[in-house]
Formats: structure tokens, C-alpha cells, sequence
């Protein structure tokens, strides 16, 4: 698309000149107007040449980038004809977006050269943006016209969550996974049985299986073993009210993050894990394998937090969908009162929670306390992220 500018002082100095030709009469005043007429019409015939010689390239490392990765992005401006172009201004609409502070750049052209313009770049947010597009703004040597002109290379970069390294979840001094028996309520979780195997003595009886132990005569129990994929449950809080005062969108990358790499832990070590999101369309993830998480990395590309329901009205909804004795992780901005009361009452039902927060007020500090007193872990962001570690590559 283009555009197409006039200097109007200059339009009101040639239409004045001629009058005053007109009204004075002479050579001197035809000559000044014959000359800014002249300076017109080749100001006019040159910006007309010079804007089909202008191309663009853009030069990057690759197209894929994860949220807080910094870059350098180069766009090469090349003038392709025999006359130079005095003044240029390029915008990149990308970093435009990303970047407030950038104005463009303002480059001259001297005949069949190439400038490079280079700029950094940090991604703050996830998303996909479209690096190919620039307004091009194109003036001639006198300042007379301007040309104006939207250009798009289609040049698509993909921004993922940032998944980082965890070690494992410091949940009651233990690995939550590996936690057969509620330590709430010494009930046993009988949906970790892995295997039966022969009675030992010391073992619990409510272990023993019956009908097997009936059929060969002797005492078999249930084999425990890790948590099995169906009882990794997890919650994301993705209300829009969470993030009314969260304007550069910092907590929220935060929250998206730390979903991202604890179901990235859990996928690394096998265990199956059914994502329940709280978005404007609720959406329900059973991550299983490599292909599953990278489905879910491409929903939070673009993805951002949209959720009209209650959170907790949409946790209770999903309850019935999993087992008591369950581990259920919270993934959340912070604990509200209600969120706080709620989970007091999942953990009387039996079920082993933890809570994971990217941000928090004097309130919600406040609540996630009272949780940890009464046996229900919360990790923050930094405890869980920052002191872990590097992020991974995926």
C-alpha cells in the first residue's frame, strides 16, 4: 500500500511566487518562480524513480524463541538504482510492538548500496510476531514529497513459554510422586497399584487382595508403586480479573512459565498429567507424551489469560472427574480467600495438594501461610524456577 504526502509551505511558497510574478511583472520574480517550479517537477519525477528501487531483507538466527530470550534482528535496506535516496525511514511494526523506545531508523542510501540496520530485541512476551512488516517512509532530496509504503515479507518468529530445569518438587521433604499413601490421612491410594505381589509380614492388611490371595491359597497384597498418570491433576488459573493491574503482562509470562515447566518435569518422568486451563474456552490437556506437550506449548503461544468464570467454581466442576487420594497441583497468580477455603475443603476430601503462585499480595501471603500450617505446600515462582536452575531447550 502506498501513501503519497505533499509539502504544503511549499505549495503555498509557489502559488505566492507566481502571484507575485503576476502582480510585479519582470524577469526576476518569473525566475524565482520558474525555478521553484522546476524544483517541483523534479522533486515529483525523482521520488517517483527512487521508490521502486528500494528492497528489504531480513537476516536472524532462527524462528523459534523462548519468552525472556534477547536477539539481534537485521534488516538490510538495499537501493538498487542509480540515484542515491537522501533520506529513509524504516519501521518495523515487531519492534515497534515489542519495544516502545524504537522510532524507526533513519538511513541515506547512496546508489547500488546496502545499508545494515541492526537491532536487539528481548522477548518479554510469548506470541507470534511478524517481523516482515514495515512502513517505509521515503523522502527526495528537497523534502517536497514523501512516500509512504507498507511492506510485508510475511518473516513469522514463534515465542514459547520458557521452560526451565527442575529437579523435583520439594513437597513435604519428599517427592510427590513418589508418595503412594496420603500423609494426610494414612489412607492408601489405591489407584498407584503397580503389581500384586506375596504377603509380607508387617504389611498393612487393608493391602491385601482377596480374591487373588483366595485363588492361590496364600496372602497376596498391592504392590505401590509411583503415582500413575491418571492421578497427576493439574489447575491453571487463568482468570481475566487475576490480571486487571498485571499491564506489561510480567506475572502472567510468569505463571505461564511455571505451568510449562512443571508439566515438562512431569512428562520427563513419565507421569501422565490431565491439565485443566480456566480460559475463556475452558480447555482440558492429557499430556502423555512429547507430541502432547508440544500441542499444549502451541496453546500458549497465543493464549493469554481470558477466563470469565470463578476459578474455584471451575475446580469444583472438574472434581468429580478425579479421584480422592489424587494429587492435584493449583497453578495460580495467588490465593484469595475463597481459593484458600476451598482448598482447605479438597484436602478433607482426601485430596494432596500443592500450590504454585507466580505473584502475591499482603493478603494472599497471608492465606498461602495459614495453608502451609495446616499441611498444604505452596512454592512461589522464584523458589521453584529461579533458584533451580537454567531453562532447557525443548
Amino acid at each position: 500500500m502506498f501513501g503519497f504526502k505533499i509539502s504544503i509551505k511549499f505549495i503555498i511558497i509557489l502559488i505566492l511566487s507566481y502571484v507575485f510574478a503576476l502582480i510585479q511583472g519582470g524577469n526576476l520574480p518569473y525566475r524565482i518562480f520558474h525555478g521553484l517550479l522546476l524544483t517541483f517537477l523534479i522533486s515529483l519525477i525523482y521520488i517517483l524513480l527512487i521508490q521502486k528501487n528500494i528492497h528489504l531483507q531480513m537476516k536472524f538466527d532462527r524462528k523459534i524463541y523462548s519468552a525472556d530470550d534477547e536477539q539481534e534482528f537485521i534488516t538490510i535496506i538495499k537501493n538498487y538504482g542509480l540515484l542515491p535516496i537522501p533520506y529513509v525511514i524504516i519501521n518495523n511494526k515487531a519492534l515497534s510492538k515489542i519495544n516502545p523506545k524504537y522510532n524507526g531508523d533513519a538511513v541515506w542510501v547512496n546508489s547500488d548500496e546496502s545499508k545494515w540496520l541492526r537491532n536487539k530485541v528481548k522477548f518479554n512476551n510469548r506470541g507470534i510476531y511478524n517481523f516482515g512488516e514495515f512502513d517505509i517512509s521515503i523522502k527526495d532530496l528537497f523534502s517536497i514529497f514523501e512516500r509512504r509504503k507498507n511492506t510485508n515479507l510475511n518473516v513469522l518468529i514463534k515465542v514459547y513459554p520458557k521452560v526451565y530445569q527442575l529437579a523435583k518438587f520439594p513437597a513435604n521433604g519428599s517427592d510427590i510422586f513418589k508418595n503412594a499413601v496420603s500423609n494426610k490421612t494414612n489412607i492408601e491410594d489405591l489407584y498407584s497399584t503397580k503389581e500384586i505381589r506375596k504377603y509380607n509380614q508387617g504389611d498393612n492388611l487393608k493391602r491385601v487382595n482377596w480374591k487373588v490371595s483366595a485363588k492361590h491359597g496364600e496372602l497376596y497384597v498391592r504392590n505401590l508403586d509411583t503415582v500413575s498418570g491418571e492421578e497427576s491433576n493439574m489447575f491453571l488459573n487463568m482468570s481475566r480479573n487475576n490480571f486487571a493491574l498485571d499491564q506489561e503482562g510480567i506475572y502472567e509470562e510468569q505463571l505461564i512459565d511455571l505451568c510449562a515447566s512443571t508439566i515438562n518435569f512431569m512428562q520427563l518422568k513419565g507421569i501422565k498429567t490431565k491439565l485443566f486451563i480456566n480460559s475463556s474456552v475452558q480447555r482440558r490437556f492429557d499430556i502423555d507424551s512429547r507430541e502432547d506437550f508440544n500441542e499444549l506449548m502451541e496453546f500458549f503461544i497465543t493464549q493469554k489469560s481470558d477466563g470469565e468464570d470463578d476459578f474455584v467454581r471451575f475446580v469444583n466442576s472438574n472434581l468429580n472427574k478425579i479421584p480422592r487420594l489424587s494429587w492435584i497441583g493449583i497453578i495460580t497468580i495467588g490465593v484469595s480467600r475463597e481459593l484458600k477455603d476451598n482448598l482447605i475443603m479438597m484436602r478433607d476430601r482426601g485430596y494432596n495438594i500443592t500450590v504454585f503462585y507466580s505473584a502475591s499480595s499482603l493478603k494472599d501471603l497471608s492465606n498461602m501461610e495459614f495453608l502451609k500450617k495446616i499441611g498444604i505446600s505452596c512454592f512461589s515462582f522464584n523458589e521453584l524456577i529461579k533458584k533451580q536452575g537454567n531453562r532447557v531447550r525443548i
